[in-house]
């Protein structure tokens, strides 16, 4: 598969996930959805992991790196995504995390010795333009939906969470790209992260919650374990696999770039589900991104 494809279809499948997961995320509070959707994830990779037998394929050597991505990218940047998604909106929250795409961009030039040639630079300055475009006209002046659009508390609280997701989703990506030149397999990989991620989230719980400051804390319901299941599996085991290809295969910024395009994939989705059609200014800022996307394949 090109790994260009792959980071799109990681885009896909993480608008999917937000749009599923942002009720219970409101309700529940960001670091705790984030714990339990971790656990489900890691027990569906555990499954493919031991189906797929390639463990062997991870060199010792490289799990120190496997570990630093998951401790920045998964700790910290799939931490701060939920935190953010529960304070300001999954609109809000994609808009702010799309600015891992040029950390990494620059990363893999000054790390990795990338170079974008001139049409891929021009590919991704008008992707980045029109993401940008696409969520600050998400939506109409006046609707503020209570689940997509609220924001809750200071908005500079939720800005620094998200900015905060996006330097570690960034980080995390940069972490990992050695250890694909390795030959690792991609799945197992994903795995591994998880599990040490998970034992951090969850020593680390109360001083996480504490300085997150959840909004809300409610009992968890039937649907709410669906949609975990359904957040994790989507988002977590298919996205986040689909990324770690296309930045094992590809130039990281590239790849950082269209899988950034998560924000411009849920502008129809909204539209369906809010039933209110996104405003001009959105429509502009999608077609700009599918000329940069273009581009850039």
């Amino acid at each position: 598969m090109p790994y260009q494809i792959a980071a799109l279809l990681a885009a896909t499948m993480w608008a999917l996930s937000s749009l599923v997961a942002a009720e219970p995320v409101r309700r529940l509070g960001g670091p705790r959805f984030c714990r339990l959707r971790l656990i489900l994830s890691g027990i569906v990779l555990l499954f493919i992991a031991l189906f797929r037998g390639e463990w062997s394929s991870i060199a010792l050597g490289d799990l120190w790196l496997i570990f630093l991505s998951s401790v920045v990218g998964l700790v910290i940047g799939d931490l701060g995504l939920f935190v953010a998604m529960e304070r300001i909106g999954p609109r809000r929250t994609s808009v702010l995390f799309t600015t891992n795409a040029p950390i990494a961009a620059l990363g893999g030039v000054i790390l990795y010795s990338e170079v974008l040639q001139s049409w891929a630079l021009l590919g991704a300055i008008c992707t980045v333009a029109g993401v940008m475009l696409a969520v600050n006209f998400g939506s109409r002046r006046g609707v503020a939906d209570a689940v997509f659009e609220r924001i809750e508390g200071p908005l500079k609280v939720g800005v620094i969470w998200a900015s905060l997701g996006a330097l570690g989703q960034a980080a995390g990506a940069l972490a990992i790209k050695p250890v694909f030149e390795h030959g690792s397999d991609t799945l197992t990989v994903s795995a591994v992260r998880v599990f040490f991620a998970l034992p951090l989230l969850w020593i680390f719980a109360k001083p996480i919650d504490r300085l997150a400051k959840s909004t809300e804390r409610t009992p968890i319901l039937r649907g709410d374990w669906n949609r975990m299941f359904f957040s994790s599996t989507v988002a977590m085991v298919a996205g986040s696999t689909l990324l770690l290809y296309a930045i094992g295969h590809g130039d990281t910024g590239v790849a950082s770039i269209l899988a950034g395009t998560t924000p411009v994939i849920m502008l129809p989705l909204l539209w369906i589900v809010t039933r209110r059609s996104p405003s001009l200014g959105a429509w502009v800022g999608a077609l700009l991104t599918i000329v940069g996307t273009a581009l850039l394949i």
